[in-house]
C-alpha cells in the first residue's frame, strides 16, 4: 500500500469519528464506507501487473488481522469513537503487511 493510500483511508476514518460525534450516524457510515472502499482499491493495485502470490500462511494471517481491525473499528465507532481509530490504524498496518513482499535472503 502507497503511503498516499493509507493517508486517505485514516482521513476518511477520522471523518467518520469526527461525524459520529457531532451527532450524524448516517455521514458516519458513509465515510466509513468510502474508508474500507479505499483501502480496498489500495490492496488491490493496478491489477494487471500484478503477479498472482503463492499461498502464503503468514500474509494470510495478516489479512485475516487486518479485515478483523477494521470490522472492529466499523462497530466501535458507534460504540467507543476513540477505539476506532486504534483498531483502524491496526488494520491498516495488517494490510501493509500482506501487501509487503518479503525481503530476500541472498
Amino acid at each position: 500500500m502507497r503511503p498516499g493510500s493509507a493517508v486517505a483511508t485514516a482521513c476518511l476514518a477520522v471523518l467518520s469519528v469526527w461525524r459520529f460525534v457531532d451527532g450524524s450516524p448516517v455521514w458516519a457510515a458513509v465515510f466509513a464506507g468510502l474508508a474500507l472502499l479505499q483501502l480496498g482499491f489500495a490492496l488491490r493495485g493496478s491489477g494487471a501487473s500484478r503477479v498472482p502470490a503463492a499461498a502464503d500462511p503468514a500474509r494470510r494471517g495478516w489479512i485475516r488481522i487486518a479485515v478483523a481491525n477494521l470490522v472492529l473499528a466499523l462497530a466501535a465507532v458507534f460504540w467507543f469513537p476513540p477505539l476506532a481509530l486504534v483498531l483502524a490504524g491496526l488494520g491498516l498496518y495488517a494490510a501493509h503487511r500482506a501487501r509487503a513482499p518479503k525481503a530476500r535472503s541472498a
